[in-house]
């Protein structure tokens, strides 16, 4: 789990969605990937395009966690929620089992980074991610979508955004993207694929993550049945 150059980049544009936002937590506890040497650069780069002054002491801390990043783009603190403390997590809870009445409710933001692919029961995963947020509460998911074979259990496409969050659970769509790891061409937005005869089908020419953004409303009835968007006039 981590975030390298097109995340970050994309992170720090959608900061000013997150003004509400007061606490929150990272699912796994992300570390900054920034190996190559051109990298760190065009972050900055690409920060003071968006307003934001930053050097290489504002993006990175001695630990390699993004904590230090985060700050600097104007999101709040966030903790972290992973199965083990191995990394520091302050909530420790497998994500394929229901939450505890502890967490429910508690988080204004909930980032997931590249941690639900790895649940197998990533259903549950995502229920709790639904019961863990607060109303009018965001969830930010940047996860591998096209091209990332064998990286996790899963890889995700635009019927999670549009066909669970927002059709079934009645989340706000804020935004949803695709781009790649390094590459330099904008992000690819994802509209709703209801109602196209083949749904959000696409060919990509190298690995792709999906990034979106919900924000949960208030909600009186049970959520709607999931259904693929090849397949809601069945």
């Amino acid at each position: 789990m981590g975030i390298s150059i097109n995340i970050a980049t994309h992170l720090a544009r959608v900061a000013p969605l997150l003004t509400g936002c007061r606490n929150g937590i990272m699912l796994g506890r992300q570390k900054m990937h920034f190996k190559p040497s051109g990298w760190t650069p065009r972050l900055i780069n690409s920060l003071k395009e968006m307003g934001i002054e930053a050097t290489p002491d504002d993006i990175f801390q001695d630990d390699d966690f993004c904590e230090t990043f985060l700050k600097t783009i104007g999101w709040p603190s966030l903790e972290s929620l992973d199965f083990s403390d191995i990394e520091g997590a302050e909530y420790v809870h497998d994500l394929g089992e229901p939450i505890t009445d502890e967490l429910r409710s508690r988080f204004d933001l909930i980032y997931d980074g590249g941690t639900t692919e790895h649940v197998f029961d990533i259903a549950q995963a995502f229920r709790n991610v639904d019961a863990m947020l607060s109303e009018n509460g965001i969830f930010i998911s940047c996860v591998g979508a096209d091209g990332w074979f064998g990286h996790g259990f899963y890889q995700i496409g635009p019927d999670i955004p549009w066909r669970y969050w927002v059709a079934s659970l009645g989340y706000d769509m804020l935004g949803c993207w695709t781009f790649s790891r390094k590459g330099q061409h904008p992000p690819r937005p994802i509209e709703d694929p209801t109602g196209n005869p083949r749904g959000g089908v696409h060919r990509y020419d190298q690995p792709q993550f999906i990034f979106y953004v919900v924000q949960k409303k208030k909600r009186d009835d049970d959520p709607k049945q999931v259904i693929q968007s090849h397949y809601v006039d069945y």
